[in-house]
């Protein structure tokens, strides 16, 4: 999970430094706590002036009208000082000047604070305000602003909030900000199927896989169950982006996560998307269902598969080791998939027959029995002359 979790971070200080997450691609080498460490401290230092002056003039303030401290905060004083002297307002003078102030300038204040620090204020404030800054932030595309806020709020309020955001894709870039994201994951168990579905095609079409599975990574077993139940509704466009994506930031046992909920005719379904992937990619599903546990959710994917794409994947098997790719020949025996394992072994290349041999001849006989009398009646029968003979 640290991968995307890292992502997250990179575009959060990108955008504190306007810059390109490019241009900073060159601290994912540090660790995500140093990171989030590192993004605090310039989030404080760009946004936050630590002067003793704003707690004098806080004092001062506690004399005044706050209708006359709303007024003074917008024609004098400006966003980034009023969040200044946030800070050191009570919690009850903050949430009564904010009322006094028209909603625009209050989310040029929101932008300048400092969530970890004006927490304490963020939950005091009452929903109609934060309803009318949901409102403008979104219509602003301020999506940093509200993504750090979510994560100091509690989950009514964020569900409720969430259903002032017109579209998926600012749920999602929201999302993306987020650091909190097992809070905001918890958040779907309130939204309708057509909304979860909405959410993965929206990730397909504007590139926000992060936001998407960076959530699945803290989805319980029931939401895993519920998103399973949902796959046949979704695009073969959206799980062929979703796959090679989760593969190439090594995401892929979040995925496994609810493909393991799977009904018998998704597999089938799940192995016309997998076809489409190239040989490297399908090998790499194998490896990644094995590191995560769920290779027998692999194979009874790989068991749908046509004869040249068992090929394709058998080509790869140099890419696994003995011990994995006796795993997989005893995974399908004890799944009952065992015309997938003399498939997958009588397409093994020539130069692979050897080694298969060697791994055969360590497996249990009641192993190699149970596919010996399976040989007669499987196809490419007479490739499998090597194992019948053991």
């Amino acid at each position: 999970m640290n991968e995307l979790d890292l992502m997250t971070e990179i575009e959060k200080l990108a955008h504190v430094l306007k810059v390109t997450p490019d241009k900073i691609h060159y601290l994912k080498n540090l660790s995500l706590d140093d990171f989030r460490s590192l993004n605090q401290s310039i989030s404080d230092r760009l946004l936050t002036d630590s002067s003793d002056v704003w707690g004098k003039l806080a004092g001062v303030a506690k004399f005044m009208p706050n209708f006359i401290n709303a007024q003074v905060s917008k024609s004098l004083l400006g966003p980034n000082i009023t969040a200044n002297l946030t800070y050191h307002i009570d919690v009850k003078q903050a949430v009564s000047i904010a009322k006094s102030l028209n909603i625009e300038f209050l989310a040029q204040v929101a932008e300048n604070l400092v969530p970890a620090r004006a927490q304490h204020i963020i939950a005091a404030f009452p929903m109609d305000v934060l309803v009318g800054l949901t409102r403008i932030l979104t219509r602003d595309k301020k999506y940093f602003t509200m993504g750090a806020f979510v994560d100091y709020m509690d989950k009514d309020k964020i569900l409720a909030l969430s259903k002032e955001i017109p579209d998926t894709e600012s749920l999602l870039r929201v999302a993306l900000y987020t650091q909190n994201k097992a809070h905001v994951a918890t958040l779907t168990d309130g939204y309708s199927d057509e909304k979860i579905i909405d959410m993965v095609e929206t990730a397909q079409r504007k590139d926000l896989w992060p936001s998407v599975i960076g959530l699945l990574a803290y989805f319980t077993e029931a939401q895993h169950k519920r998103l399973a139940s949902l796959v046949g509704r979704v695009s073969v466009d959206a799980l062929l982006g979703m796959v090679p994506f989760a593969i190439e930031h090594g995401a892929l046992v979040h995925i496994f996560a609810f493909l393991k909920h799977l009904s018998q005719d998704m597999y089938a379904h799940m192995a016309t998307i997998c076809a489409k992937l190239d040989s490297e990619a399908l090998a790499k599903l194998i490896h990644a269902a094995e590191e995560s546990g769920q290779l027998p959710t692999a194979l009874k994917i790989a068991d749908h598969l046509a004869e040249r794409d068992v090929e394709r994947l058998a080509a790869m098997s140099h890419r696994f080791d003995d011990e994995l790719l006796k795993k997989v020949i005893l995974t399908a025996h004890a799944e009952g998939l065992i015309p997938f394992g003399l498939r997958l072994l009588a397409l093994l290349p020539e130069t692979e027959i050897p080694r298969a041999e060697k791994i055969a001849a360590t497996l249990d006989k009641n192993v190699v029995k149970d596919a010996q009398a399976q040989i007669d009646q499987a196809m490419l029968k007479e490739r499998l002359g090597w194992l019948k003979k053991l």
